[in-house]
This record gives C-alpha cells, sequence and structure tokens, in this order.
C-alpha cells in the first residue's frame, strides 16, 4: 500500500514540475519575443526623432567605435558618404554601395548614441537598404587599376573596402565582370549577359514587378569576342569562359556579341527564332511592357 502511495506521489510530483517548467519557458519566451518587438518599436520611434531633429554634420571618424560591428557585418559592402549628430539622440549616415543587390545604390541607415544600428522598418522609406536579389557567388570586379577582386562570398566584400582604403585617391567605381547568377526573390537562378540586363532586374524591382526573364536563350548559342574569338556556350556553366575572357583581357573595351540566329524561349514554352540583334533588342523591349 505505502509502495503504492508513493508512486502515486511521484507522478503526481512529475506531472506538476513538467507543468510548471512549461510555464516558465513560455513565458520567457513571450518576454523574449515582446522584447524583441519592443525594441523594433523603440528603433523606429527613435529614428522618426533623429529625421525630424536639427543635425550637425560631422566627419566620418566621429561615429562609436561601436559602428564598426555594423559597417564591418551587414554594411561591409557600403561606405559611409556623410554622417550627421542629432544631439541626445543618434546618427544618420548616409552609405553607397557597390553591391547591385540593393535596389539603390545609396541610402540612410541610423545609429543610437553609442553606436548600434537601429532597425528600418518603415516601409515608406524611400532611402531605406533593401535586397532586390542574391548574387550566386563568386563574382569578379575590375578595380580602377585594371586589378581584379574575386569574391567568393558575401563576407568578402569587404575586399573592395580594403582596396579603396588602400587607394585612396581613386575616383573611379569598380565594375562588374558579366556574366553573373543571380537568385531571385522566389528562388529563381537566372543569368545576366551585361549591365542592361541587370538594370532591368533592378527596374522591375523597384516597381514591383515580375524580376524574370520574359525569355531566355536555348543553348547551344556563340559569342564573338573583341579579338575574334569564338566563345561557344553549350552548358549554362560555360557562360563562366566570357567572364574569364575579359579576366584575361582586361583592356577590352566592348563585351562579346551574341552570335545570330538565336532560338529564345518564352515564359509559356513558346520557342521563337530570332535572326538579328534588332530583333533581339525589340523581343527584350517588348518584355519591358
Amino acid at each position: 500500500m505505502t509502495t503504492s502511495i508513493s508512486k502515486k506521489s511521484i507522478f503526481k510530483s512529475s506531472i506538476l514540475f513538467f507543468t510548471l517548467t512549461a510555464i516558465i519557458l513560455s513565458a520567457l519566451l513571450f518576454t523574449s519575443c515582446s522584447d524583441n518587438s519592443d525594441l523594433t518599436s523603440d528603433d523606429t520611434a527613435l529614428i522618426k526623432k533623429i529625421e525630424i531633429a536639427a543635425k550637425t554634420t560631422i566627419d566620418v571618424t566621429g561615429l562609436p567605435s561601436a559602428t564598426d560591428n555594423a559597417f564591418n557585418g551587414d554594411l561591409s559592402d557600403s561606405f559611409a558618404e556623410n554622417v550627421e549628430l542629432a544631439n541626445g539622440l543618434g546618427y544618420k549616415v548616409s552609405i553607397i554601395s557597390d553591391n547591385d543587390e540593393r535596389a539603390e545604390k545609396d541610402a540612410s541607415v541610423y545609429f543610437n548614441l553609442e553606436g548600434r544600428q537601429l532597425e528600418d522598418r518603415r516601409e515608406n522609406s524611400i532611402r531605406r537598404r533593401h535586397r532586390c536579389f542574391s548574387f550566386s557567388f563568386s563574382i569578379t570586379f575590375f578595380m580602377p587599376d585594371n586589378s581584379t577582386i574575386t569574391l567568393e562570398s558575401r563576407e568578402d566584400w569587404v575586399l573592395v573596402k580594403q582596396w579603396y582604403r588602400a587607394n585612396p585617391d581613386a575616383n573611379e567605381r569598380p565594375e562588374l565582370i558579366f556574366p553573373v547568377d543571380i537568385i531571385l526573390n522566389d528562388g529563381t537562378i537566372q543569368t545576366l549577359l551585361n549591365i542592361d540586363e541587370l538594370r532591368d532586374v533592378k527596374s522591375a524591382c523597384r516597381e514591383n514587378r515580375s524580376q524574370r526573364k520574359c525569355f531566355k536563350l536555348v543553348l547551344p548559342v556563340s559569342f564573338t569576342m573583341q579579338d575574334a574569338t569564338v566563345i561557344d556556350v553549350t552548358e549554362r556553366a560555360d557562360f563562366r569562359l566570357l567572364k574569364e575572357w575579359h579576366i584575361a583581357n582586361p583592356d577590352a573595351t566592348e563585351r562579346g556579341s551574341l552570335n545570330f540566329p538565336v532560338d529564345v524561349e518564352y515564359r509559356d514554352g513558346t520557342i521563337v527564332t530570332i535572326i538579328n540583334q534588332t530583333e533581339f533588342d525589340a523581343a527584350k523591349e517588348a518584355c519591358r511592357i
């Protein structure tokens, strides 16, 4: 009889223990979520105060050292162009980025007085940083001295920043070497052959319309380079041959020209043959309408 009562007591105690544990964990989780929500709300309120407050322009070196955490992290692809201090509130920093993943090259970010980056969730902010797409690394840049920098991951953006720190007299921005692969917000991988195609994607992003191409090239295709070299692209991976040619020929002033006729496939699966550059340009223009 004693054994039975003891087992029941232990069983009840165990249930009580686990119930209390679950309540405590739920309370902690709720508190954590509430704290995060409050932090975001507080950040938004502080940003609004900084925006409307009188501000003094200061040197970039006047930013708190804690801002290095942001500029070596999420802002590693960006340079501080202008810093304004709102006394007793925080900092408004105008930045410029060489990262074309961003919808805009310039934006504004905010820090509190201690140097913590404030989270900007304002949907109506026209200078808020947001990503339009993601690069599929690696990507390569020509620098103003014709050297190249290859980024193998997102963390490597600091290499571009370090180059400009070592070359303070450089006035030109780096030039992205095409083709590049990008990952759209729906997970689609898209190959961009030139700067015009990149601009089309970013324009679509800003206008909240589909970023996907209206049509794609049906492989195989070929390109004639400036030195008359012909590069055959028989599969997607062969697009890297175009990039490798440009890296080997940094003084080239022209991009490879697509050799016609080519077949293109539209989103609905229709395949059309295009016989010259004029028709190709007209087909691309029709996709923008």
